[in-house]
């Protein structure tokens, strides 16, 4: 409306036309290739540096902001290697931009002036003495100390900003994971602990429809903590985690909840996927009986139910548990 931003149109047309010709292949990586390939982010975000340069160039003045892009998109891999290499490539794609932009682009004058024309209508005018307008004599070297080198001085800052930003949210993202998952994990055992237990029967498992609930309680602890120490208390309890932990999977968790006491729960059992879990642990800590002082045995109970009664299940599962260590015990007096 302000006749300001008026470009000449065959110049535009160029340039666009230009750039959808640069993103055949680019669509053709994002269909036919791997993405994972390191090589593949470097050839995008030189192709987005070509891109945002033939926009400069014959666009000049109105599109001098195009160069921050290519960073912009460099930040979202985290690495510092992919911003700097973006950062050179810009600066090499702004050099041959700006001799472009000189000498077919539209000419900065056109601020001045009020005019939307390229360079050649200009040195044409002056030529025919109607316009007198003196040209440098070495108009390369005016470019490049005059144009390039501040804003690729600017775009060196911007570049330095941005690494600074990707590796503080670096940081804080590690922070964050690693408060998270102290939050939810037992740290002696590795499995999850009682707060995550707490937040799964809140939020998780009464939108499961089917659970099985296995409950563990490790077998004479109190007389390997009084024969043996603590430590090798620590030890078959870590044993015991161990073995459960191995079975672990997205839709069978186990919890800590008490010092001996550990939870299996899984998402939509099988028929009889209880009943072989509970054979497979057996089998692991009876494997790994003989390799040290003390012996690992443990009792199980176990329950199915609806994930919305998962408190009912697990003391259903409890008191199977206490029953199956108290017919242990009548048969080692046996």
């Amino acid at each position: 409306m302000a006749d300001f931003f008026e470009v000449d149109k065959k110049l535009t047309t160029i340039a666009f036309a230009a750039n959808i010709i640069l993103f055949i292949p680019a669509v053709y990586i994002y269909v036919k290739t791997d993405l994972s390939k390191a090589w593949i982010k470097y050839f995008l975000l030189s192709l987005l540096c070509i891109v945002s340069g033939v926009i400069a160039a014959f666009l000049s003045f109105h599109a001098v902001l195009a160069y921050v892009i290519p960073l912009l998109f460099a930040t979202q891999y985290r690495r510092r290697s992919t911003i700097w290499f973006a950062y050179v490539a810009n600066t090499v794609t702004m050099l041959v931009s700006s001799l472009v932009s000189f000498f077919y682009g539209i000419c900065d004058l056109n601020l001045l002036l009020q005019s939307q024309h390229v360079r050649s209508w200009y040195l044409e005018q002056t030529t025919e003495g109607i316009l007198n307008i003196p040209f440098n004599e070495n108009p390369v070297f005016i470019i490049v100390v005059f144009e390039v080198f501040p804003r690729s001085i600017i775009l060196l800052v911007f570049s330095i900003l941005m690494q600074y930003i990707i590796v503080s949210s670096n940081e804080d993202a590690y922070r964050i994971a690693q408060l998270t998952y102290l939050k939810g994990t037992d740290v002696k055992t590795k499995v999850f602990n009682k707060n995550k237990y707490v937040e799964m029967v809140e939020e998780y498992y009464p939108k499961i429809e089917q659970i099985s609930v296995l409950f563990w309680d490790l077998n004479n602890l109190k007389m390997i903590n009084d024969k043996f120490g603590h430590s090798m208390g620590d030890l078959a309890i870590e044993k015991l985690s161990f073995a459960l932990a191995s079975h672990a999977s997205n839709r069978c968790r186990v919890y800590r909840i008490g010092g001996d006491e550990f939870l299996m729960i899984i998402d939509d059992p099988g028929q009889g996927e209880s009943e072989d879990m509970i054979r497979s642990v057996r089998e692991k800590l009876e494997a790994n009986q003989g390799k040290g002082e003390i012996q690992v045995s443990s009792a199980v109970g176990f329950a199915l139910g609806r994930g919305a009664d998962i408190l009912d299940v697990v003391e259903t599962a409890d008191a199977h548990m206490y029953e199956n260590k108290r017919r242990g015990k009548e048969e080692r007096r046996g």
